[in-house]
């Protein structure tokens, strides 16, 4: 009696080792997939800072100066604003007027102390940055679809951002 009642058990034992099994694996995917945004993550931050390198730089060029800089950031960023508080609000969403909808969500998000801003808001731990040396040309703010190009230029007293139109 006592190996019919091991038999018994065996399938019991097989179907704890499956569940466990399952669950392993089910983390597993769950840790590949943050790392995965992580990286995005970081990608996005790299960007930045070579935006914001790239500004610096061009503030040194001579007045006239310009360079095509095409936004290719991580695919879940669909929007970034440029904000300069010094000057007046008309925005403006790649060359064209914002619509009520993206003005209301720039109104709720602006400060004085950022200026760069990425939409969807919530998708990064930091979705507001501050950039130095530049100011918008065409509206204010200035927000670029992803995958879109804008122009930096360099003026007398500082460096001009605008949407460029392929």
């Amino acid at each position: 009696m006592k190996k019919r009642a091991q038999i018994l058990g065996l399938p019991l034992i097989l179907v704890f080792s499956l569940i466990v099994g399952a669950f392993i694996l089910l983390y597993g995917a769950k840790v590949i997939l943050d790392l995965t945004e992580e990286a995005d993550y970081v990608d996005f931050l790299g960007q930045v800072e070579d935006l914001d390198a790239t500004l610096d730089t061009f503030g040194n060029y001579d007045i006239g100066s310009s360079k095509v800089y095409t936004l290719k950031v991580p695919e879940d960023v669909e929007i970034i604003c440029f904000y300069d508080a010094s000057q007046g609000d008309s925005c403006r969403l790649d060359g064209d007027a914002c619509s009520s909808d993206i003005e209301g969500k720039l109104a709720l998000v602006l400060d004085e102390e950022y200026n760069l801003y990425i939409f969807p808001q919530g998708l990064y731990d930091r979705n507001r940055f501050t950039i130095e040396k530049f100011q918008t040309e065409e509206g204010n703010p200035l927000c670029i679809s992803n995958g879109n190009s804008l122009l930096v230029q360099s003026q007398k007293d500082y460096v001009g951002i605008s949407y460029y139109e392929k």
